[in-house]
């Protein structure tokens, strides 16, 4: 997966914002870190993974993250069948 990678960076406005939990600052870094040209296109197994925390505890993060307008989460689909997931970060 290719990584814009500098180091670990929290902007204030993320690591200031109390309206996140710590998790959702992660997220919200390691989302912008992926989110290339194309979006970020990291599955729940990758973050799963990668904060060793479980499958369904991704699902919740990214979908707060969602809520509170911070990222855009466009899911494209065959039938019923998702075939891919993109999420962009909202005002990079």
């Amino acid at each position: 997966m290719k990584r814009d990678f500098k180091g670990i960076w929290i902007p204030k406005e993320i690591w200031l914002n109390k309206s996140l939990t710590v998790m959702e600052r992660l997220f919200l870094v390691e989302i912008d870190s992926l989110d290339n040209e194309e979006g970020c296109f990291a599955s729940n197994k990758h973050f799963s993974e990668f904060f060793d925390i479980s499958k369904g505890r991704c699902t919740q993060v990214i979908k707060s993250l969602e809520e509170k307008g911070l990222i855009k989460n466009t899911v494209h689909r065959d039938g019923k069948l998702i075939t891919k997931r993109v999420l962009r970060v909202v005002n990079k």
